[in-house]
């Protein structure tokens, strides 16, 4: 993160990103606002709270005064340690096509040295302090000097390195799995599962003692499943970690799910919905029933909270529940559910309809009373957000229909559905070679593939419930992301085998591509090296 210069009253800043159309003038009075409080600078709190993306507020800082771009977050995570101190580098700030750093050397050599590690960026020099330097070394010691878990000497140590290692990943999870005689560190990365760590069982123990202390848990208590969490300062940024124990029959499974924050921050735009318009307009009414649809892991809360983001959070009154309570989204009132104190879901959707909500989000619809309400909640004047566990707009209805939500119910107040999985996209360094970018797995990140369809009035909806069907299908949004270089054959393979082994009339006009697909089945990816510090 950085500090924007000392410009009067904020006003130089904020007219800058409101001439542009980056940022609207409420949200930059109410980040001035906060920042009174705070102390905060309020491109720092634009950022933070999701109306601002960082790469402009870079853009926008070195427009304004160059000179006064300085050092607050480290980003230097791809470069050695030992490079930056010889050298004394600054890794100033990381965007999407440039790389700002600071020196005390020659600034061609220093050149010659990093460019390597970032070959499609531009490396733009700044201006450095003493200071500057002292801190960024500083923040880089506090990491701890052995980051090679493989090799640590101290069992206690390996806990903090293995958290920091998946951060850096960009792992999802990690699973930690004892077995007869070791145990083994798995880390879900694009999805998929690696193995990262294998160590004695004493080393388990003394793990998994760390774990449910942090997590607040029963330490002793090994018989029953147990939830939990804490979080981890990495990189100037707070990471919540979810915990859920498990219990087997060689000891307790352990899974952490890893809540970062940085990856929380995409728009809708940058999620990879194709028919995005569609869904952006079904969002748009005020008033209704819009779907987010698919199975575990498919990127339905990203998509949702992305979604939310994106409404006017000052002038409408957003409320969510949630199973738990992810991601915190500022200016959105948001409710964890709990149980032992009787707060569901049906209980806080009843409890928002007594507070002048206009925009009401459930993490998921699971039974017939929530069904129920919310049809209610839609029909009396808000506009409803909700997920479903199926694979298909039709199925999304259906099981509404399951639910006990009647036809003649449905009609009037369907905005949307979107369908969605995760499928994961060629790395843009090496082209699907594999380099260190993409932990030599040549994806590099996922992007949503999708069907969505958008219900202009009952007659659309009827006509859905018919069975017609006049909306993209999401197989051929899958082919359609292998024809403009995003993916390969064998990853929409891996992710719609069934689909695509038992092809149907649906996929009318993509046969040869489909029958391609199906032939590259059998390619794999290599799998991913746990990258060293």
């Amino acid at each position: 993160m950085v500090i924007e210069p000392r410009l009067k009253d904020h006003q130089r800043l904020g007219d800058y990103l409101v001439e542009r159309g980056l940022v609207d003038r409420e949200a930059i009075e109410a980040a001035v606002r906060e920042g009174r409080i705070t102390g905060e600078r309020i491109g720092n709190i634009l950022v933070r709270n999701g109306f601002l993306r960082y790469a402009d507020l870079i853009k926008a800082i070195l427009s304004l005064s160059p000179e006064e771009i300085v050092f607050e977050k480290s980003y230097g995570v791809k470069i050695p340690r030992e490079m930056l101190e010889r050298y004394s580098i600054v890794v100033v700030a990381e965007t999407d096509l440039e790389v700002y750093l600071s020196t005390l050397s020659a600034e061609e050599t220093v050149r010659v040295l990093i460019q390597p590690y970032f070959p499609n960026k531009e490396l733009v020099f700044v201006s450095l302090s003493p200071t500057d330097l002292s801190n960024f070394m500083e923040s880089l010691g506090r990491e701890g000097e052995d980051q090679n878990f493989e090799t640590a000497t101290d069992d206690a140590l390996v806990l903090d390195m293995l958290l920091r290692q998946a951060i850096l990943v960009g792992a999802s999870d990690i699973h930690i799995e004892p077995r007869f005689r070791s145990f083994t560190v798995f880390f879900r990365h694009l999805g998929i599962r690696k193995i990262a760590h294998e160590g004695s069982l004493e080393q388990f123990a003394i793990m998994a003692s760390q774990v449910k202390d942090r997590a607040r848990m029963d330490q002793v208590e090994t018989r029953v499943p147990q939830d939990g969490g804490f979080t981890m300062e990495f990189r100037g940024r707070m990471v919540d970690m979810r915990v859920a124990t498990v219990p087997s029959v060689n000891g307790e499974i352990i899974v952490i799910r890893l809540l970062d924050p940085d990856k929380a921050m995409k728009t809708v735009s940058e999620l990879g919905i194709t028919r995005i318009d569609a869904w952006r307009a079904a969002t748009s009414y005020p008033f209704g029933l819009c779907l987010i649809c698919g199975s575990t892991g498919s990127g339905k809360t990203t998509t949702l909270n992305a979604t939310v983001r994106e409404m006017d959070r000052f002038g409408r009154a957003i409320r969510t529940v949630e199973d738990p309570v992810e991601y915190r989204i500022p200016y959105v009132g948001q409710v964890n559910v709990n149980p032992i104190v009787g707060l569901d879901f049906a209980a806080a959707l009843r409890a928002f309809m007594r507070a002048d909500p206009d925009v009401i989000v459930l993490g998921e619809v699971r039974d017939v009373e929530t069904a129920k309400l919310c049809i209610r909640a839609a029909e009396t004047g808000h506009m409803v957000l909700a997920t479903l566990h199926t694979g298909s707009v039709r199925g999304a209805i259906s099981r509404m229909h399951s639910l006990g939500i009647s036809e003649s119910d449905m009609k009037p107040i369907l905005r949307g559905v979107l369908v969605q999985r995760l499928v994961r996209t060629i790395c843009v360094v090496c082209g699907g070679s594999g380099c260190e970018d993409c932990f030599h797995t040549g994806y590099s990140g996922r992007t949503v593939v999708s069907e969505c369809a958008m219900f202009k009035n009952d007659m659309e909806v009827d006509k859905a419930l018919a069975g017609e069907r006049w909306w993209p299908s999401m197989v051929g949004d899958a082919i359609s992301k292998i024809k403009t270089g995003l993916t390969t054959n064998s990853e929409i393979y891996r992710c719609f085998r069934s689909e695509i082994d038992n092809y149907d009339q649906e996929l009318e006009g993509i046969e040869e591509l489909v029958g391609e697909v199906a032939e590259a089945g059998n390619e794999g990816a290599p799998s991913i090296p746990v990258k060293e510090t």
